[in-house]
């Protein structure tokens, strides 16, 4: 069976400084006694596929104030006549969540921060980074070969669906509302009606009063007021899911950017002349609201009401949960725009594992964790007592105790003589050294740092002052504080300190390893 496309046009306007959308079809303006080609700058669409059916929003941005006297967009969508139902909506979707991938990443980096926070040395360094982040069939009227399956005139807007046997009928349609297309808008839709296509054509007779009788349906999109939000509302079955870019070349090399809005994962066949032009991001938003004019588009959600905000005031809405959406912004030449854009529910696999890791980051982290202490532990103790037989199964449990971070590590190393215990051999290190003198030393040590941070986050000592006085012996006296008993340790037992100070290395190193790892596969 031929598929039967309909073509719906339609007029959306904005404000004189608020930027606007287009690119699945063409506007012309019609200005005194000739009709123009209108510039489109950019292009939104939301779609909801659902059971074979997609329910499609689209609205238009011209980028530049509407001055004719009547105005016309025209752009493809495949479904039967009489199975396409139309609409005129006011407002867009507020989609408003996070990308699944870049909040992986976060998710990941958050998770091995947390572990690497254990080694308590690291917490200036983490400190430090966190503050940087119906219808009827009756013939035209002296037009023969074309029907007209539906009208509806809303908001100042008229949209009629029709079907057109051949593309003389659909010119001479056209040409009844007083529109002459461009020889290339002729072409492109003399394609779709020669496959026996049916088109809905809206226009506004008269865009000042059009203006005048809408006001300003302002609304917040991302940070954005997008002035007179008006779009078409589609519903047809088909069995993928459609958007029209097809009829946006006749704008030449000119970059007419459609950004589409897909609830759900889905993923575009992308043809070589846009693929490397195309922007594809996977979002997830936990609550989502949205105007009453809007509830027929997201059939299939469960809607509970709510009150939903505008600039003006407050009105009655609905909220959905758990919205998952795609975006797709395809920005190539518009001479490239060869065929339509069809898409497919599918969730790719680097989203499930984004998905993944948003959700079960305390699960993986725990793993990681569990995995990178006992390796560390494991590889120090194979190290630091590599001449003599050790127990790898005790030194890699024994990595567990860094769940009570490195100072536990620290202590239960020393409690549980891992040198004696973990190893077969008897020999126990001793030093003469005093405690006054191993104190002394730490000391020493630690003054290296403070001395360190302020060369390194200044770039020089001229800049040092008296304010800078009582952060550094804050800072010498918590360091101190730390370091002392590591310097104790070593002078009492150099094995195990020398196991403990490798254990720390090699578990960030594990850790920064791991996180690499996530990042690439994610």
């Amino acid at each position: 069976m031929k598929k039967i496309f309909s073509l719906i046009t339609f007029v959306l306007l904005f404000s004189l400084f608020i930027p606007a959308a287009s690119a699945d079809g063409f506007i012309h303006i019609y200005d005194k006694d000739m009709w123009n080609l209108f510039n489109e700058e950019q292009q939104f669409s939301a779609i909801n596929y659902k059971d074979g059916f997609q329910n499609m929003i689209l609205t238009v941005d011209t980028g530049e104030e509407l001055k004719g006297e009547k105005a016309v967009w025209i752009f493809p969508v495949p479904a039967k006549p009489d199975k396409t139902v139309i609409n005129i909506v006011k407002g867009f979707p507020q989609l408003m969540g996070y990308d699944v991938e870049d909040k992986a990443d976060e998710s990941i980096s958050d998770v091995f921060m947390a572990m690497r926070a254990t080694q308590v040395y690291t917490f200036t360094v983490l400190f430090l980074t966190m503050g940087r982040m119906g219808s009827f069939g009756k013939g035209v009227e002296g037009i023969e070969g074309v029907t007209v399956y539906g009208s509806i005139e809303k908001m100042g807007l008229t949209t009629e669906l029709v079907s057109a046997m051949d593309g003389s009928s659909l010119t001479n349609y056209i040409n009844s509302k007083g529109l002459t297309l461009t020889v290339d808008s002729k072409s492109i839709l003399d394609e779709y009606a020669g496959q026996e296509y049916s088109f809905v054509i809206s226009w506004i007779s008269d865009i000042e009063k059009f203006k005048q009788e809408q006001g300003k349906i302002e609304r917040s999109y991302r940070g954005m007021w997008t002035g007179n939000s008006i779009g078409v509302f589609i519903t047809f079955p088909t069995e993928k899911i459609y958007y029209p870019l097809k009829p946006t070349s006749v704008y030449g090399s000119k970059r007419v950017p459609a950004v589409i809005y897909v609830l759900d994962y889905v993923e575009p066949e992308l043809y070589d002349g846009i693929k490397t032009d195309t922007e594809i991001n996977y979002f997830f938003e936990n609550r989502l609201s949205a105007s009453e004019e809007l509830r027929d588009f997201f059939v299939g959600y469960e809607k509970k009401p709510s009150t939903y905000y505008t600039r003006d005031g407050q009105e009655q809405g609905f909220t959905v949960k758990d919205v998952k959406y795609t975006k797709i912004k395809v920005n190539p030449p518009s001479k490239y725009l060869t065929q339509d854009l069809w898409m497919e529910v599918s969730t790719p696999l680097k989203v499930k594992a984004a998905d993944f890791a948003n959700k079960f980051g305390l699960l993986y982290g725990l793993i990681f964790f569990i995995l990178c202490s006992c390796l560390a532990s494991l590889f120090s103790g194979m190290i630091v007592f590599r001449d003599r037989p050790i127990s790898k199964f005790k030194f890699a449990l024994f990595g567990l105790w860094n769940f009570l971070t490195l100072i536990g590590f620290s202590i239960a190393a020393y409690i549980s003589k891992i040198d004696l215990k973990f190893i077969q051999s008897q020999e126990i290190q001793k030093s003469d050294v005093s405690f006054g003198k191993i104190i002394t030393r730490a000391l020493l040590i630690v003054l290296v740092i403070p001395i360190l941070f302020l060369f390194l986050f200044t770039g020089s000592f001229r800049y040092w002052g008296f304010e800078m006085i009582i952060p550094m012996v804050i800072m010498y006296a918590i360091t101190s504080a730390f370091i002392a008993p590591f310097v104790w340790g070593y002078y009492k037992n150099r094995k195990i300190m020398k196991f403990i100070i490798l254990f720390t290395v090699l578990f960030i190193i594990l850790t920064i390893i791991s996180q690499i790892f996530l990042s690439l596969i994610i």
